[in-house]
């Protein structure tokens, strides 16, 4: 279980160091910086004489590049205002009442922009729209990620003393329990189906699958394979509460299977809640508690694999907050907490930790890949108490439980390849100290991959 704890998380790498970008953020730094001053002027241009159409198109566009639908908006409707046979104006009204989730605006404005028999390539841009609009307003959509690459560790089997004291003697492991360097390949992914209810919330039925498979150069018993699918209503409120701009409430069930060393390992079962919150226009809160029931199964190299059996309750807290504008950056806080219970006393512990996140995304400074780049710093920490000393025996004291502590370091650097296909370079550092020198560990690696949305 301690050596699934270091490996899972590359399952969920993509989710935490790759998002795709909002169209705004397509912009370098001092591009936005250059398109904000020429709004500002377009703007005030436009209060000193509010009948020209050509500052007022140009303002919108400005404003619709920055990511500022709403201004691009109000001033291209002013427009129709003066003259309301403007399709190419109807056109860009279209484009952006799509870009803002309007899709019956936009689609009025896309056909009165179609009535006008505008030139093929305008007719062919308007198609697209439309058709995109219908798929959009069906009931169900489907939407994923797929992210691929290598990794090498230091201690890939996390091992930690290469010997076991007990009173007046001192046994040395066998070389497969002592540590090791590998390296391994992965393949991750997940899936999202959703069905509109169709209600005026817009609430959904989600159905949703993450899956995770590697594979050793050496240390093939290290080999891991994980599904899960997770399914529920997601229910959202528009305004619940002053300050409170949107939330959503998920209730789910959970239900995994996971194999090690190519042999069954364990499943699971188990019932969730998830909870969203847009705070202040600009702090995203995120909530999960889960309850998780564990069933293990034994193999000829894992034979106390059964009284890893029991539950885990566990509860996260995340809060992410954009810091500045240009550079475009963001600071991200979460708190974790496990209670593991499970057969044997010994595997049973109660965990929490800590972590925190700095993403800034900037102008490429070398200028080869044309486009910005994005790094993100991480840090965590974690504290693991146990119920009873470790089967072992081999702890500082025979009567004191185990008791472990994680540091974290890493910082993943991302490189836009194309405009949806970037590469990512992560390196991180994992520093593991316990009263039972069996589990004490240090461990560096380097992991490569790319990842592409469908």
């Amino acid at each position: 279980m301690r050596r699934l704890r270091g490996l899972l998380p590359l399952a969920l790498v993509a989710a935490g160091l790759i998002s795709g970008p909002a169209l705004a953020q397509d912009l370098s730094p001092t591009e936005r910086a250059e398109l904000q001053a020429k709004k500002d002027q377009l703007f005030q241009r436009s209060l000193r004489d509010p009948g020209n159409l050509d500052i007022a198109f140009a303002y919108a566009d400005a404003a619709a590049k920055l990511g500022d639908n709403e201004a691009a908006v109000s001033a291209l409707e002013r427009m129709l205002l003066f003259n309301p046979n403007l399709p190419r104006v109807q056109l860009e009204l279209g484009a952006l009442y799509f870009r803002m989730g309007s899709y019956d605006s936009a689609r009025t404005y896309f056909e009165r922009a179609a009535a006008a028999n505008p030139p093929a390539d305008v007719q062919e841009r308007i198609n697209t729209y439309l058709a995109e609009i219908t798929r959009r307003n069906a009931p169900q959509r489907f939407s994923g990620y797929a992210f691929f690459g290598a990794q090498y560790q230091t201690d890939a089997n996390i091992a930690g003393s290469a010997s076991i004291a007990f009173p007046g003697v001192v046994i040395n492991l066998l070389p497969q329990f002592t540590k090791r360097r590998d390296y391994n390949f992965f393949g991750t992914g997940s899936v999202l189906y959703s069905y509109d209810l169709g209600t005026q919330s817009a609430d959904t039925f989600e159905v949703g699958g993450t899956g995770y498979v590697n594979h050793y150069g050496v240390i093939e018993r290290l080999n891991l394979g994980f599904v899960e699918a997770t399914a529920g209503p997601r229910f959202n409120f528009r305004e619940p509460l002053p300050g409170v701009s949107s939330a959503s409430l998920k209730p789910y069930v959970i239900g995994n299977e996971v194999t090690l060393g190519n042999h069954q390992y364990f499943d699971t079962w188990g019932v969730g809640g998830e909870a969203t919150a847009l705070v202040w226009d600009d702090v995203r809160f995120k909530s999960t508690f889960e309850y998780r029931n564990k069933t293990f199964t034994n193999q000829p190299d894992r034979l106390l694999s059964a009284g890893f059996n029991g539950s885990d309750k566990v509860l996260s807290i995340f809060a992410a907050k954009p810091i500045t504008a240009i550079p475009d950056s963001e600071l991200s806080l979460e708190f974790d907490f496990l209670d593991q219970d499970t057969r044997l006393a010994s595997f049973t512990n109660k965990s929490y930790a800590g972590a925190a996140a700095y993403r800034i995304r900037y102008d490429d400074p070398t200028g080869y890949f044309r486009r910005p780049l994005e790094t993100n710093f991480s840090v965590s920490r974690s504290w693991a108490n146990y119920a009873a000393p470790d089967l072992c025996l081999c702890g500082t004291s025979l009567t004191t439980n185990r008791s472990d502590q994680r540091w974290r370091f890493a910082i993943a650097q991302t490189y836009p390849i194309t405009d949806d296909v970037p590469v990512i370079v992560q390196l991180q550092r994992d520093i593991v100290s316990s009263n039972v020198p069996l589990y004490h560990y240090t461990s560096n690696s380097v992991l490569v991959g790319s990842q592409i949305h469908f």
